[in-house]
């Protein structure tokens, strides 16, 4: 399993409050890494509507992932009020 991360993702990541963005980190950058698939991390939930799009929820915050065969691209993340206007 590939994992690309975008210069959005990031940006947004360093400017999330310091209460969730351990958890995220955490998630993203030893989760995903030592995970053989995204699905055996088990937080994992589907778009409704949009296939290869999926989201992870930390509390009022979700993580944004494209995901397409073998390649996992962490895209955003964003509060939950906001995420659902730009992501997919």
């Amino acid at each position: 399993m590939q994992i690309e991360y975008r210069k959005k993702f990031l940006k947004q990541l360093a400017e999330l409050p310091i209460t969730v963005r351990p958890k995220i980190e955490q998630f993203v950058f030893e989760g995903l890494i030592k995970a053989n698939s995204v699905f055996e991390l088990g937080k994992v939930e589907k778009m409704q509507g949009y296939d290869g799009f999926y989201k992870v929820r930390f509390g009022d915050y979700r993580v944004g992932l494209i995901i397409k065969d073998d390649l996992v691209v962490v895209a955003t993340v964003m509060h939950r009020k906001e995420i659902y206007k730009f992501f997919p």
